[in-house]
C-alpha cells in the first residue's frame, strides 16, 4: 500500500514539474501596443499684444521644447496638437510683442486643454 502511495505522489510531482516547465517554455503573450494619443490644446490670446511664440516643455526627462503657437494676434485662437507620448504636465512659456513674457510651471494639458492668455 505504501509503494502505491509513493508512486502516486511521485507521479503527481513529476506531472506538476512537466506542467510548470511547459508554462515557462511557452512564449509570453505580447501586450497590445499602446495607442499613440495626441492631445489638442486650444490657445486663446485674449491679450492686446500679439503672441510672438508660445512653447511648452514636458516634465519628462530629456524632453525638448515644443512650439505650440507663433504670431497669434490679439483676440485670436488656434488649436495645437501635442506629439504622442509627450506626457501631460508641461512648463509653458511665451513672449509677446509688448516685451512681456509668460512663464507657468506644471500645467496639466491632458486635464486643462485650453490655454487662455490674459493681461
Amino acid at each position: 500500500m505504501k509503494l502505491v502511495r509513493i508512486v502516486a505522489i511521485t507521479a503527481a510531482v513529476l506531472s506538476s514539474c512537466v506542467v510548470a516547465s511547459a508554462q515557462q517554455a511557452a512564449p509570453a503573450k505580447a501586450k497590445p501596443a499602446a495607442k499613440a494619443v495626441t492631445a489638442d490644446v486650444l490657445v486663446d490670446n485674449r491679450r492686446e499684444a500679439t503672441l510672438l511664440e508660445l512653447t511648452v516643455k514636458s516634465k519628462s526627462k530629456g524632453a525638448e521644447e515644443i512650439v505650440l503657437a507663433k504670431d497669434l494676434g490679439p483676440g485670436t485662437k488656434l488649436t495645437a496638437k501635442l506629439p504622442p507620448k509627450s506626457g501631460c504636465v508641461f512648463d509653458v512659456s511665451g513672449s509677446f510683442d509688448d516685451e512681456s513674457v509668460l512663464e507657468v510651471a506644471g500645467v496639466n494639458l491632458c486635464k486643462d486643454k485650453r490655454l487662455t492668455l490674459v493681461e
